[in-house]
């Protein structure tokens, strides 16, 4: 056995083991943030209810811009029109007949009430009721149906106001399905209005480096070409990890022209801790991962971590500032002696 010790030494030690003198350097690290980014501003339009779209003012298609307060679409609503319109005139008939018993028992309220009903019109909206004092009062016109008549025509003067759907911000369609004519109902996409300003990109961090992120830090992103160059801010953080990846999500605002909704984009965010690298040869790292290391006149192996690839070099971390490592990893093993 020490016959065959002897001979491996040996062998090891005719060849030619070069070594390399380790100087470490403090380099900025770095979090790599990479995603695609979505409209910030982003409706998908569905209609509350049921009806036939009528022509729109605008083509409804793709790519088409709508200004903030415009209408996207209608839907035929004239038979809902005519139902409010017999309501409104019954609720009329039906204030008229308490205007008399109001001048008698509450002629206090009688001026302001009778204002309020001379502006009443079958087809104009239902002014908001004055303030009613005393309780009585209240009580009187709540006893001959007033209250209830009253809601029942608000609920459904709110609901034809869903009969058209106006843009809620300036935006444009990703995403258009209705044609004039159709009859759809609340479960039907009608389209995607988006804002194509403004984008969010979302991007999973390890859950270690979330240490060095703050929301309100600033990073520069790229597309794939990296020829050009967008600004982005860390809006937002997840506060919660995703259970399958066990990462945590972050959320940056990005502005700026040429942005495409579903672009990829990619950067890197600064920390303000360093890392301290070693620039060492490719073939000192052994096939597990190690370097040789001499140590008290012997090659012990010492774990590295790799941190980036060159050609013929890698930098990793775990090794100290003039640690001598062996150049070629394979004929190496631990516990050699060095003379």
């Amino acid at each position: 056995m020490a016959t065959q010790l002897d001979q491996r030494a040996n062998n090891v030690k005719n060849s030619n083991i070069d070594f390399f003198t380790v100087t470490v350097e403090e380099h900025p690290q770095i979090v790599p943030i990479a995603g695609r980014i979505k409209a910030e501003d982003q409706l998908m339009i569905f209609p509350e209810i049921q009806g036939r779209i009528l022509p729109p003012d605008k083509p409804f298609r793709e790519g088409i811009t709508y200004q903030k307060g415009e209408t996207i679409l209608r839907f035929d609503s004239q038979e809902v029109q005519l139902q409010l319109q017999a309501s409104r005139s019954s609720f009329i008939m039906l204030f008229a007949r308490v205007l008399p018993d109001i001048k008698m028992d509450f002629p206090d309220s009688f001026p302001e009430l009778n204002a309020w009903y001379s502006s009443l019109h079958p087809e104009k909206s239902l002014p908001t009721l004055p303030d009613i004092d005393p309780v009585q009062l209240q009580q009187f016109l709540s006893s001959r149906g007033i209250y209830n008549s009253y809601y029942q025509i608000k609920s459904a003067e709110s609901k034809l106001q869903k009969f058209t759907i106006v843009a809620p911000f300036t935006g444009s369609l990703s995403m258009a399905k209705a044609e004039a004519g159709q009859v759809v109902g609340p479960q039907f996409h009608l389209g995607t209005l988006v804002d194509p300003t403004s984008f969010i990109l979302e991007a999973s961090v390890d859950r270690k480096e979330m240490a060095r992120i703050e929301t309100g830090s600033s990073i520069d992103l790229f597309d794939e070409s990296r020829n050009l160059t967008w600004s982005a801010v860390i809006e937002r953080i997840n506060p919660s990890l995703d259970p399958k990846t066990q990462m945590v999500s972050i959320y940056l605002s990005v502005e700026g022209d040429d942005l495409i909704e579903g672009m990829y984009l990619e950067g890197a965010l600064p920390s303000k801790k360093g890392i301290f690298l070693a620039r060492i040869p490719r073939s000192a790292l052994s096939r597990t991962g190690d370097v040789y290391v001499v140590e008290n006149d012997a090659i012990k192996q010492s774990p590295v971590e790799v941190m980036n690839i060159e050609n013929e070099h890698i930098w990793v971390s775990g090794l100290r500032n003039g640690d001598r490592i062996v150049v070629n990893a394979k004929p190496a093993y631990s516990g050699l002696k060095i003379q």
